[in-house]
Formats: C-alpha cells, sequence, structure tokens
C-alpha cells in the first residue's frame, strides 16, 4: 500500500534557500549545483518493471568552438593510489576565493588529511577548447582563469590530494541537451587542468526521483562505458559516481535476487514490519529505506560496469528518518566485494537540507567510520567518508571537523577519542611552487604576451590588459564577471594582436 506524504525537497545553496512541496507515492531529495543529492519518489504506478538491459548509447554533442594558438602541457590522469581510508570532500567551486599566482585560498589550503577533493561542478555537456583554459563554457564557478585553477590543482597535488572534477549535479541535468555529452572535451578539460579524473554526479530532472528507469540507468552505464574508454585506469584515471544511498538495496524495480539485501530480505535486515516502508519522514530501524523509488538503482549500472568505476562515494543523507545509516554501506559494501571499488559513504554537515529528519553529528560519524573500519566484508578495501561539502560550518564544528573526526576512527582512534579531538586541525596555507599554463608558476594563457580575456574572471585593477577577438583592451574601471571588450562600456580598445586563429 502506497501512503501519500508531503514530499519536501530543499535545494540549498550559499545564495538562495527554496523549497518544495508535493503530495506523492513516496518521496526523496536531490542536491543543486550548490548542494548535494537528495533522496526522490517516484509513484509505484508509473515506475518500470525491473531492468538491468544495458544499451551503449554514445551523444555526439560536439561543441563547435574556434581554436586559438597555444601550447599546453597534459597533466591529467596520474592518481595518487588510493593507499589509506578515503576521506574525501566536496568543494563548492562557487565559494573559493580570488587569488592569482603564488596565494593562498580556500581551495589551495586545503589540509592533507582530506586526500581526495570533488570540485563542484562541470556541465555534462561543458564546451572546452584544449589548451585554452578558458573555463567560461565548462560550468565551473571558480573566480579566476583556467590557469589559475591549474594551480590550485598542482597545489593540492603537492600535498598528496587527489582532485577529482565533479560532473553534473542537480541544475546541470536539467535539460535534453545535458546528454550531448563530448566525452573528448572533458578529458582534454580533465588533462589540461591536472585532475585525477572524474565523478559522474547524475541526477536526472535535478534528482533521483527517476534515476532507476531504464533510460537513466542505460545512461548511466554509457558515461562510465564513454569517460573509461578515453580515460583508462592504467594512466591513472579515477572514475567516480556519487549515487543514492539507497542505490543498493534491493528495491521494487531494481533487485538482486541473490543479495543479502535484497527486497525480500527488508523485514529480517531491519527487525521491522512494512507499516513504516513508505513512510519516509518517519523515525525507523531502516525498513524505510527500501521505499524509494531510487531504492537499487546501482544495482544494474553495478553489474554493468562496476569494473569501470574506481570510487562510489554514495550519498546517505537526505533519505528521511532511518537511523540506520550502516545498511547503506553494508548494502555496497557486497558488491566492492565482487567488483573492487572503494566506497566513501557520504555524509551532510548538519541540517540535512530536506527535513531535517536525522542530523549527522561527530558522534555518528565517528560511529559510522569504526563501522567501516571494522567491517567484515570490507576486505583491507580503504573505504571511507565523504561529505557534502567541505565549508560548511557551525558553532563548534564544521564540515572539517567531521571529516578529522572520520579519519581518526577510519585509522584505528576509538570513537570517545576521536569525537574529543574533532576540532584539533590545521589548515596549509599555500606557499607557491605549483606550476600554472606553459609550465610557468601562476601563469596565464597568452597572446601577444598578454593576458587571454577570460568572462568568469574579475579584473578589479585599472588598466589591466586582456586580448579578445584579436584586440588588446584596458579596462578603465573595475570589471565583473561577463563585462566583456566590445560589449561594455568599461573596456578600451588600445592595440591588436595578430596571434591566435583568425588573427593575422
Amino acid at each position: 500500500m502506497a501512503w501519500c506524504i508531503t514530499h519536501f525537497a530543499m535545494k540549498y545553496t550559499l545564495r538562495t534557500y527554496s523549497f518544495l512541496f508535493l503530495c506523492c507515492v513516496f518521496f526523496a531529495c536531490k542536491k543543486d549545483n550548490n548542494t548535494t543529492a537528495e533522496e526522490e519518489e517516484i509513484p509505484q504506478t508509473i515506475m518500470p518493471p525491473p531492468t538491468t538491459v544495458v544499451t551503449d548509447t554514445t551523444n555526439d554533442g560536439t561543441t563547435d568552438t574556434t581554436s586559438m594558438t597555444m601550447t599546453s602541457t597534459s597533466t591529467g590522469g596520474d592518481a595518487f593510489p588510493v593507499d589509506e581510508p578515503v576521506i574525501l570532500a566536496y568543494f563548492p567551486s562557487w565559494s573559493e576565493n580570488f587569488v592569482s599566482a603564488g596565494q593562498s585560498s580556500k581551495l589551495r589550503d586545503i589540509p592533507a588529511f582530506v586526500n581526495h577533493v570533488f570540485l563542484a561542478f562541470a556541465k555534462p555537456n561543458l564546451s572546452y577548447l584544449k589548451g585554452s583554459y578558458d573555463l567560461s563554457g565548462t560550468g565551473i564557478e571558480v573566480p579566476y582563469d583556467g590557469c589559475t585553477l591549474k594551480e590550485s590543482i598542482g597545489a593540492l597535488k603537492a600535498k598528496g590530494i587527489n582532485v577529482i572534477l565533479s560532473v553534473g549535479g542537480e541544475t546541470y541535468w536539467r535539460d535534453a541537451s545535458s546528454y550531448e555529452i563530448d566525452y573528448a572535451q572533458i578529458k582534454d578539460l580533465v588533462d589540461d587542468i591536472g585532475f585525477a579524473g572524474i565523478d559522474w554526479d547524475f541526477e536526472p530532472d535535478g534528482s533521483f526521483q527517476q534515476i532507476g528507469n531504464e533510460l537513466n540507468v542505460n545512461r548511466f552505464i554509457t558515461f562510465f562505458n564513454e569517460s573509461r574508454s578515453i580515460m583508462p585506469k592504467e594512466e591513472g584515471y579515477l572514475l567516480a559516481c556519487a549515487p543514492a544511498g539507497v542505490g543498493a538495496l534491493g528495491g521494487q524495480f531494481n533487485d538482486d535476487p541473490a543479495s543479502p539485501f535484497r527486497y525480500e530480505q527488508r523485514n529480517a535486515i531491519t527487525g521491522e514490519n512494512d507499516d513504516l516502508l513508505f513512510q519516509g519522514t518517519q523515525s525507523t530501524n531502516g525498513i524505510n529505506l527500501y521505499g524509494f523509488g531510487s531504492t537499487g538503482h546501482m544495482i544494474p549500472v553495478i553489474k554493468a560496469v562496476g569494473d569501470k568505476i574506481d570510487l562510489i562515494a554514495y550519498q546517505g543523507y537526505n533519505t528521511g528518518g532511518s537511523n540506520n545509516r550502516a545498511i547503506m554501506y553494508d548494502a555496497y559494501a557486497y558488491y566492492a566485494a565482487q567488483y573492487g571499488f572503494v566506497i566513501a559513504a557520504g555524509v551532510h554537515y548538519p541540517p540535512e537540507p530536506w527535513g531535517p529528519f536525522y542530523d549527522y553529528t561527530h558522534e555518528n560519524v565517528a560511529m559510522l567510520s569504526e563501522h567501516i573500519y571494522s567491517h567484515p566484508e570490507r576486505d583491507e578495501r580503504n573505504d571511507g567518508i565523504m561529505i557534502w561539502q567541505l565549508l560548511l560550518e557551525g558553532s563548534g564544528s564544521s564540515g572539517y571537523s567531521y571529516l578529522n573526526t572520520a579519519s581518526k576512527a577510519l585509522n584505528g582512534t576509538p570513537v570517545a577519542t576521536a569525537v574529543s579531538q574533532a576540532n584539533i586541525f590545521s589548515l596549509e596555507p599555500y606557499g607557491g611552487g605549483a606550476a600554472g599554463c606553459e609550465g610557468g608558476a601562476g601563469g596565464t594563457a597568452t597572446l601577444c604576451d598578454i593576458a587571454v580575456y577570460n568572462p568568469v574572471n574579475q579584473y578589479p585593477n585599472p588598466g589591466t590588459q586582456v586580448v579578445h577577438n584579436c584586440q588588446i583592451w584596458q579596462n578603465k574601471w573595475y570589471i565583473n564577471p561577463n563585462e566583456i571588450p566590445g560589449e561594455n562600456d568599461g573596456w578600451e580598445k588600445v592595440g591588436d594582436c595578430t596571434e591566435g586563429e583568425g588573427c593575422s
């Protein structure tokens, strides 16, 4: 029997909060471009039957771009081995400081106990010209150009941190054009900037609501087949994804009869009857985790391309009122033991956007980490913890303190000790030395020995020169992003540049 309950999805951003209320058979939430993914409900009447159908369909979304004459060095891939427990943070690109060469920033100062970073977010259908370092068509929202981002990534690589480009989020899967993916352009961006690989943060139509249907299952499979074909493991590229926390539990529509976490075992595993199966907001021992439309959506994906996945950082938050968050790790661990990928259990700095019906704390993050550390099916994999997101903070706690607690517990520190030391950590300020473009520290893409204009940048200092459309421009006052030379009175033309395609 399906119950009609209030569907609450909160799109949490640094800029805005929005609330959506719907009445539906069940519930769930997902994340937008400036937040993390949430569970989404699908009425049972519109779901397809169980499927493991695999169809490799390549979407051709090549963008016609004018090239520039520049050189670059490919530095992508070459990821550090996952030889210690994963401590993973989403970093919101829109919260980064405006910096230039050699300066510290929020991104550059991340300490080394955080050993993996997902930089959020790039568009799936991004447009990028190799060697241009032009981020304007990528969706990445750092307030500086690609050469400066390359230096930022280099600063983290020098600390032993794998920086992975997160592709998608909620906002960037909103329309059909999202699936016009040019995988080669994604790889070019990864190589130019120096990312260790990519994270497929797949949230079709901005949620998890339809992620388990046949179309989206096959899309997810295609993402891995296509990206792995040009970013092979042997060259050091990491491929990750951030699915729903309930994705490996057996569901009504995607199930695995061989799994100990199959749908028919829900009552035995949770010790509960089905009275609250579809009551997601209620406090339970996990029975309502089995009632999502997205439950089980990763099962056919893992069976098809599990050997192509390096890391699954599942979103173990915004999953309603269940107090049993360990069951989600247990289900993914069952498949990790077969396919060899590493797991990062996703937690959220409180409050969760949906409800909240459950709050992560230092204590329960430490307990979850200890559960992972001692899990019989971990099989010495370096499974760990992921958080959305690193820069969230409050009184006496932060994204950093949660990850510090997790790091200690995942390395054998008793829970009580790990909690007591939650806030004992330091940032690691950047002191320079990482390379930007053209092999120079903090360099920038240039033509005629002048920086190429980047529409995502601010130009705060009057008299700054840039090259745009074969012309040299100089700003008269403070220039905001997207105030384009030739289209804004803040710029004046001061010369011509004959370098670059079409400029002779």
